[in-house]
Order: structure tokens, then C-alpha cells, then sequence
């Protein structure tokens, strides 16, 4: 990997500043920009980066994995490659920017981003890219999760059948309008909490659970009500993880224009997650608390994490 990559993970990781290289030039105060941009457009795999970070600094046996998408906004770009007008749901109305489809492992405590893909209008779908996501995990990363989980965006009958294929279990929200037993499950039973078997559209057998207005499905028939809610609340963790990317590490801040660039700069906020992640979990800290000390102590505070995957590399 190049020397430079490891200084660029370094700004990501102790600065609280824009992401775009200016900015890290400048906080860096070693290098330019113009060579931080190079840098992101070079010939270098983000994905060979993150699948290092993850053999170096985790081990991980049985947990959850979780699929979810964020949007990337960009309103003031016109030259960055692949923006689009993307349907937001924290906005709840379109967004001019990226759409970024993420991989999650946890085991309830360690949350670790395993893969990503960028969704460009007029490319493969989103639940296309869920399914070479889930691929990667299961044929590489040689992953055996309790459970997939995900909102109710993704359950298409393809991504369902790709699941139950590999002998998994998923838990997933449902939309009021999906087909249930041939009719739609808000029709289905008037009561607002029951617990049903029953076939979704394509020949799918699930155990549909209604918790109020919210509808949940998995393919585990026995699994009681209440602990298909309490699976399904594990989900809650690749939010924190698109939070603190986007918050901490400056997700959303390269300016850079090419599709490469783009993508070595999301690698690098995953890895540099990974990085926090083993940190504050050694340390027993909050993830916030351990980014402060570090922008308050700057590079005299050690990351060890960070030194072990240099020398791995």
C-alpha cells in the first residue's frame, strides 16, 4: 500500500476537519493536496484495504449481519461522477448525491463494516448490490451469521431466496402493503398485534409478526414474537456506524471528482472506522470519547490499531 495512504488514514482519524484533501493537507501540514489526490485516484484497492483491516484487528464468529443504504449528499457538486437525485429517508424527499449500500457485522458490542457498494443510476439495483454484498461475506469472508437483518427497502423476493439458499435466517421489517397469505398483510387480521405462518408472494413461507402499525417477517417459524422485535432492534447498529462515518470521519467530505476517488475515500472512512472501533473497544470507551482525545492530543496520542495494520500491510 502506498506510504501516503497510511497519512491520509492518520488525518481521517485525528483531525476534526473538512474531509476534502485541502483540508487534510493542511492539517497534515506535510504533504499537498495535489499529492492526496494522486493519491485517491491511484491504482490501489479500497476493498483489499478493508478486507486487511478486518483480518488484522477482528476475529468474529457468530453474530448479525445487516444491510442498509445512506445517501452521500453532494448538493453543491456538478463535476463528481455518478450523482443523482437519491430518495432520502432521514430528508424524507430526494437528495442530490451518492447512494451507498453497506455490509455490517455485530455481535451486539463490535460493529464491523464488512463491504460497500456505490448505486449509480442506470447500474444494478440496490438489492442487486445487497446480494454480491451478502456473496462477498459468505464465499470470502467465509461468515455464518445468526441472523440477516434489514428494513423493509430490501426484502425482494430475490434477496429472500438468496438467504434461504444459504441455509441463513433473516428478520426484516415488512411494508403494510406486501403480499401476505394473497392479500396485503395490513388486510390481513384487524387486530394490531397477532403472529401468523403464512407465504409471502413468490413462494416464500414466513412468520409475519405485527407489533402495532410495524410488521416484521422471518424465516425461522418458531421463533416467539417478542425475541423476532428484539432480534430485529440489533439493527439498530449500522445506523451508529453510517453516524459516526459521517460525523467523525468525513464521509460525506471528499470533493474529489472521479468515481475512483470516491470510492478509495469511502474505503478509507470504513478502515479508519475499523481502526476507532477495535480502539475504544480495548480501551472500554465510547467511540465519541476516543475521537475527542484524539483531536484534543493530536498524533502523540498512539493508535496501535492503526500501527499494527501498517506493519500487516
Amino acid at each position: 500500500m502506498p506510504e501516503l495512504l497510511w497519512l491520509y488514514l492518520t488525518a481521517l482519524l485525528y483531525y476534526r476537519t473538512s474531509a476534502n484533501c485541502v483540508a487534510l493537507a493542511e492539517a497534515l501540514e506535510t504533504v499537498s493536496h495535489d499529492r492526496l489526490t494522486r493519491l485517491l485516484r491511484s491504482d490501489w484497492s479500497g476493498q483489499k484495504l478493508l478486507e486487511l483491516a478486518l483480518r488484522t484487528l477482528f476475529v468474529w464468529e457468530r453474530g448479525y449481519l445487516i444491510i442498509d443504504d445512506t445517501v452521500i449528499p453532494k448538493p453543491c457538486a456538478v463535476a463528481i461522477e455518478g450523482l443523482a437525485w437519491v430518495f432520502s429517508s432521514l430528508e424524507r424527499k430526494p437528495v442530490y448525491g451518492l447512494s451507498l449500500v453497506l455490509l455490517v457485522w455485530t455481535n451486539g458490542t463490535l460493529r464491523i463494516p464488512l463491504g460497500m457498494r456505490l448505486w449509480r443510476k442506470g447500474g444494478p439495483s440496490k438489492y442487486v448490490l445487497a446480494l454480491e454484498l451478502l456473496s462477498y461475506a459468505r464465499n470470502r469472508l467465509r461468515c455464518r451469521p445468526d441472523y440477516v437483518l434489514f428494513d423493509a427497502w430490501y426484502p425482494s423476493r430475490a434477496l429472500l431466496k438468496r438467504i434461504r439458499d444459504y441455509g441463513w435466517y433473516f428478520v426484516c421489517r415488512l411494508k403494510k402493503n406486501r403480499r401476505f397469505n394473497g392479500r396485503a398483510v395490513r388486510h390481513h387480521r384487524r387486530h394490531p398485534y397477532w403472529a401468523e405462518c403464512g407465504w409471502l408472494n413468490g413462494g416464500l413461507k414466513v412468520l409475519v409478526v405485527r407489533h402495532g402499525k410495524k410488521y416484521y417477517a422471518t424465516n425461522r417459524l418458531t421463533l416467539p414474537a417478542g425475541e423476532v422485535r428484539r432480534v430485529y432492534r440489533v439493527r439498530s447498529q449500522i445506523e451508529e456506524v453510517i453516524r459516526v462515518c459521517k460525523d467523525q470521519l468525513g464521509l460525506t467530505g471528499c470533493q474529489a471528482r472521479s468515481d475512483r476517488a470516491q470510492r478509495h475515500h469511502l474505503a478509507c472512512c470504513l478502515v479508519a472506522f475499523c481502526v476507532l472501533e477495535r480502539e475504544r473497544y480495548d480501551r472500554q470507551l465510547s467511540i465519541y470519547k476516543l475521537k475527542r482525545q484524539l483531536s484534543f492530543k493530536g498524533r502523540s496520542h498512539a493508535l496501535p490499531s492503526l500501527e499494527r495494520l501498517r506493519r500487516a500491510a
